[in-house]
């Protein structure tokens, strides 16, 4: 099976880079007028050509209250950056289902098939209040289940009905041509029977947190056990940090906090640990490590031929 390879770009990480407003000021004696002809959306680009250059198949976009919006950072990469998938992240609490997939077919049409939906975690209830979302904790799965099923439901049916607690919808569905669009392949992650569940009954992949080889193969028999038939692909988030050696990738790590779970190794190794995962059934990856650009044309040139080599063999063995 081939082994889909995303980059993911977080909006919030590196906030002075290309930001006119955090450049350091000259002093009092001087004033700089020239007007800026580069912002953060050019970074964000850069980012995504970068990607694309070295062949990664798509781009996450993450979501961050305190950053600017994945879904319109996501169209504006989709329009100037051709054949890579561009993949946002945004909680359920959006708003409504109907509009969501309304947005969504425009993006297609616009992108020619190359969206996806990856539903982010709900922040905590302090956060979700301050973001005017007073659902409580034990919905917040309900409330999910709904907008899918909302979503899905208006784009393939017409007409579409459906009543729940949050969602209802009376007689709704599109016409084409937005229903000639593909619905977007769906990203949702999470642990525990719970979320692989409604990974089974929604989900295109199921995206799960870094972890050994071994508990990865126990999570992905899980959830093709709570499908119920349903064809779920397995995805994995892994942070990284990559070098020609070992003890580089060592050093360097020690210079910087690392997300949890970051694989710190050789290009070499970190192929091989890749391909390991993908032989237990992982078929997604979504990459990650700072700073974003660098790391993209390091990874890019660097480890993604190793890895596709190892896995293109294990495919030809098979």
């Amino acid at each position: 099976m081939t082994l889909s390879i995303h980059w993911r770009l977080d909006p919030a990480a590196e906030p002075r880079r290309s930001e006119p407003g955090a450049w350091q000021r000259l002093p009092a004696l001087a004033r700089d007028r020239r007007v800026s002809t580069q912002n953060r959306f050019d970074y964000f680009l850069q980012v995504a050509q970068a990607a694309a250059q070295t062949a990664f198949d798509g781009l996450f976009v993450r979501h961050r209250i305190e950053a600017d919006e994945s879904r319109i950072i996501a169209a504006i990469i989709a329009r100037a950056v051709p054949h890579i998938h561009v993949v946002p992240e945004f909680p359920a609490s959006v708003g409504s289902a109907v509009y969501a997939a309304k947005q969504a077919t425009t993006f297609q049409r616009a992108a020619h098939d190359r969206l996806g939906w990856a539903i982010a975690p709900d922040a905590g209830p302090a956060g979700r209040e301050a973001q005017a979302d007073f659902v409580s904790d034990g919905d917040l799965a309900q409330r999910l289940d709904e907008f899918l099923t909302v979503a899905r439901g208006v784009h393939r049916e017409r007409p579409f009905s459906f009543k729940g607690s949050y969602f209802e919808v009376e007689n709704g569905g599109f016409d084409a041509p937005l229903n000639r669009a593909s619905f977007p392949r769906v990203y949702l992650q999470g642990s525990g029977d719970a979320a692989l569940a409604l990974s089974g009954r929604h989900a295109d992949v199921h995206l799960f947190a870094p972890a050994s080889t071994e508990a990865l193969a126990k999570d992905i028999a899980r959830l093709n056990a709570l499908a119920d038939g349903r064809s779920v692909a397995a995805g994995l988030i892994q942070p990284l940090l990559v070098r020609d050696d070992r003890q580089t990738a060592e050093r360097d790590a020690q210079d910087r906090p690392l997300a949890p779970g970051t694989l710190v190794a050789s290009y070499d190794e970190a192929a091989e640990i890749l391909a390991g995962f993908a032989a237990i059934g992982i078929t997604e990856l979504v990459l990650e490590a700072t700073p974003t650009l660098e790391e993209a044309y390091r990874i890019g040139q660097h480890l993604l031929p190793r890895l596709r080599a190892l896995t293109s063999a294990a495919r030809q063995a098979a």
